[in-house]
């Protein structure tokens, strides 16, 4: 790689420090099992249920109301051309650190391996239920033009492609000025655009609408006109039906002839350009690198010279423009971006410049100026209420317009309660994930002080040196990105605990709550992913082709046996660890209560006689760990009765487990099947066991009633029967199995050891490390499983399984699991 300067090195070293420049976060602190309670269940359900009566109050109750996507496939990264998926990730989250700072957007930047036009629409289509607004980035075009047409037809949120409507607004807004400067009409002006990628054809089409009439765009092969036969393609062909009305034909200086403006998104600029042109012309130059200057351009005649440089006066950059434009869409809950909303977003641009500032090398707004995007944003809020026929008093553009400006130089809004009344849980939830939009925000690593550490984070050169050292080395992208400390929450909504098949829209608030989980005990940075399919083939193809921007998957609430079939096809099919915690986090608590109760009971594991009630996605995880931790003797049901080998009726996934399990071939419902056991494990349906049947079971019998919110059987009634050792799921009753023991410190150690699997024995390591935090003398029947807010257990778990990840030859870097450790400690108690 070549030299690079002492900003781009600094720029280099902080994200090497910081992991990247942006992460996630809560907006609210969980403290304490209260708060736990309304980010995740049982309050979150409520705002789940509201969404599931009201699909559009999505927009209020999650993160999605201020979140968008900023989205690529690196076709087009500046000055590299295709890079690829994973080299364009720093590029996009610069974007998104604009995006925060200059108008508080929430904004994930996801790296998609989608190479073409249909893989790309799905996979974004899939995408809509998290996220307010989709901006597209670094496509190469056409390809960038027709993702962009078919998903504004498609779905019901904006989608912004930066380099069509971004630079158009910017541009527009730019010839506003520069015909005040020199005393033209914008309408009267014959227009030249050297360059017809998305850009050249973006820019001409909101000038036509704008009421600009001498209109050229050309190419390589010159001008581009109705019938030109070589050259052209459905987007060329688009714009040839209303520019260009006199059909002129021939190369750029031939067209340029007595021309008021050339705006070159591509070729070179030359003395010849500007000796064919009108009067006081217009130069806007955006192709890199420069072949001329614009002091050159002045001295050859030019009035005015703009150019996309931070290295001369009037610097055109599309990040002044997008920020407020986002923040308007949002604000008003659009669906779409409509050209009239782009014009007055060019005209707000342009008139945060009042007349006494104009100037021939001052008619655009310099990137640190803060009054441009509460001025863009008040203005598109405005004109989208008006196309919609809001009600005024809601989106004013002056409200809209004080809020983001309150945003900018506050850093965070006061959000007060909006009832002081006393509340259930349940109202307490819904009100607190209303008043923040959600709970889940993005924040930005960086500090946008001054222009030089805007040099570093942004674009040219600080995101581009890192692409570039990416490029060279892939495994870069885990120390210069969010990469190495970023889990995507993947839920399809098929099955969501209490709730059932709500659909992917009305889990997000789950999904958010599991992130906030993630990052409160081990400092693992999440963020929800919820896919409009439910089609396991589909969600396969969408996780694929997001793991460039994820470091690993956590699957959520998705239906058995589904979720099955989807992670064993991903653990095969991908690089990076896979784990479906409605399986695996559950498994690994229980196994950690087995083990306590064992050491309670003086019996081993491998003795026990264990029945299983219940066979979804969690109880045959617990079955399968279990087995792995040497048991045996284990009998599975599920609402037919036992599961053995040759019974009639069953899916693969059932068929599977009898093969390993019931090794007597018990048959008949739970009442037979629980007879003379030890332990019942139930994850299956309130209130299936009773006192008597627990009196038929063996001395001293374990009870993991596990179904929430209402459990197979109560503790009285178990400690009645006979049980010496009760567990439920719910906060309230001792003993909780809460998997938030267990998934922020498997994933943290997994992350730090950079696995491809979470294997068995890593989830085994997981579960003795949890046992190990009740001590002896704290063990007792009522005391087996450490609190589900015990901040000292995630450091533990993630040392352990860095720690069997090293042992095993799993981690592919080297790790100190004692820094692992360390590090969460840091994290949880010095945040």
């Amino acid at each position: 790689m070549s030299t690079i300067t002492i900003e781009e090195q600094e720029g280099i070293a902080y994200r090497r420090r910081h992991g990247g420049l942006i992460g996630v976060r809560s907006k609210v602190n969980v403290r304490d099992s209260q708060m736990l309670s309304l980010v995740y269940t049982p309050g979150v359900a409520e705002p789940c249920l509201d969404i599931a009566r009201h699909p559009e109050r999505s927009l209020d109750v999650t993160c999605r109301g201020n979140t968008i996507a900023i989205v690529s496939n690196g076709t087009t990264a500046f000055g590299l051309g295709d890079v690829g998926p994973r080299p364009i990730l720093p590029v996009l989250e610069s974007k998104a650190v604009i995006m925060k700072h200059f108008a508080g957007v929430d904004a994930l930047p996801l790296a998609i391996d989608a190479p073409d036009v249909d893989s790309f629409v799905r996979t974004v289509m899939n995408l809509a239920p998290t996220f307010g607004a989709i901006c597209i980035e670094d496509v190469a075009s056409p390809m960038g033009m027709a993702i962009t047409y078919q998903l504004e037809r498609a779905m019901d949120i904006p989608v912004v492609n930066n380099h069509r409507e971004g630079v158009a607004i910017g541009v527009l807004a730019g010839l506003l000025n520069a015909a005040k400067v020199v005393g033209k009409s914008l309408a009267e002006m014959k227009i030249v655009i050297n360059g017809a990628g998305a850009a050249g054809l973006g820019t001409a089409a909101i000038l036509y609408h704008y009421g600009a009439r001498r209109v050229i765009v050309c190419d390589r092969e010159g001008a581009i006109t109705r019938y030109r036969p070589l050259g052209m393609n459905w987007a060329k062909a688009e714009i040839a039906r209303y520019s260009n009305p006199e059909g002129m034909t021939g190369d750029l200086v031939e067209v340029l002839e007595g021309a008021d403006v050339l705006v070159a998104f591509a070729g070179e600029v030359t003395a010849e350009h500007l000796e064919v042109m009108g009067v006081d012309p217009i130069l806007f130059m955006f192709a890199t690198p420069l072949t001329m200057t614009p002091d050159e351009a002045y001295e050859l005649g030019a009035a005015v010279v703009a150019t996309s440089s931070s290295d001369y006066g009037n610097q055109m950059d599309i990040s002044v423009v997008v920020p407020g434009v986002f923040r308007g869409l949002l604000d008003v809950k659009a669906r779409d971006f409509p050209v009239g909303a782009q014009i007055v977003a060019a005209e707000a641009l342009a008139g945060t410049l009042g007349s006494d500032e104009l100037a021939y090398d001052y008619i655009y707004p310099r990137m640190l100026d803060y009054r441009v995007a509460p001025a863009v944003a008040g203005a598109v809020a405005e004109k989208m209420g008006c196309l919609n026929h809001l009600p005024e008093t809601r989106y004013r553009s002056a409200d809209i317009a004080e809020r983001t400006r309150r945003y900018i130089y506050e850093g965070r809004l006061p959000i007060p309660a909006k009832t002081m009344a006393k509340q259930s849980l349940a109202e307490e939830a819904l009100e607190l994930h209303d008043r923040f939009t959600g709970i889940l925000e993005i924040y930005s690593k960086i500090p946008v002080k001054d222009e030089r550490i805007l040099k570093q984070s942004y674009v040219v050169p600080g995101a581009m040196t890192a692409t570039k050292m990416i490029l060279e080395n892939p495994d870069e992208l885990f120390a210069l990105t969010p990469r190495q400390n970023l889990v995507g929450v993947v839920s399809d909504g098929s099955a969501v605990l209490g709730l059932g098949n709500i659909g992917a829209r009305a889990a997000l608030p789950v999904m958010e709550g599991k992130a906030v989980l993630f990052r409160t005990f081990a400092g693992v940075e999440a963020f929800p992913i919820c896919v409009t399919t439910q089609d396991p083939d589909e969600i396969i193809d969408l996780v694929k082709r997001l793991e460039p921007t994820f470091g690993g998957i956590n699957l959520e609430d998705i239906s058995a046996p589904r979720c099955f079939y989807i992670e064993e096809r991903l653990r095969a099919e991908t690089d990076i660890p896979i784990f479906h915690d409605d399986q695996h986090g559950t498994a690994v608590v229980v196994l950690a209560g087995m083990l306590n109760a064992c050491r309670l009971t003086g019996k081993t594991p491998a003795e026990l006689r264990v029945v299983v009630n219940g066979a979804g996605a969690s109880a045959i995880a617990v079955t399968k760990l279990l087995m792995a931790m040497g048991l045996e003797d284990v009998v599975l049901l599920d609402r037919r009765g036992a599961i053995y080998a040759g019974r009639a009726g069953m899916n693969w996934i059932k068929e599977d487990m009898a093969a390993i399990t019931n090794r007597d071939k018990i048959q008949g419902d739970l009442e037979t099947v629980v007879k003379g056991r030890d332990v019942f494990i139930g994850l299956s349906a309130p209130g299936v066991l009773t006192t008597e049947m627990v009196k038929t079971m063996a001395a001293d019998p374990m009870i993991f009633a596990l179904a929430n919110p209402t459990p197979e059987i109560m503790p009285a009634e178990a400690l009645a029967g006979g049980a010496h050792i009760v567990a439920t799921g719910r906060s309230d009753l001792p003993n909780q199995v809460n998997n938030s023991l267990a998934f922020p410190g498997i994933f943290r150690g997994a992350l730090a050891a950079r696995v491809r699997n979470i294997t068995d024995e890593m989830k085994i390591a997981a579960a003795k490390a949890i046992a190990a935090m009740v001590s002896d003398e704290s063990l007792r029947p009522d005391w087996i499983i450490p609190k589900g807010t015990d901040f000292g257990v995630a450091p533990l778990v993630a040392e352990a399984v860095a720690r069997t990840a090293v042992e095993t030859g799993e981690a592919r870097v080297e790790v100190d699991p004692a820094a692992v450790a360390a590090g969460v400690r840091q994290f949880v108690y010095e945040e």
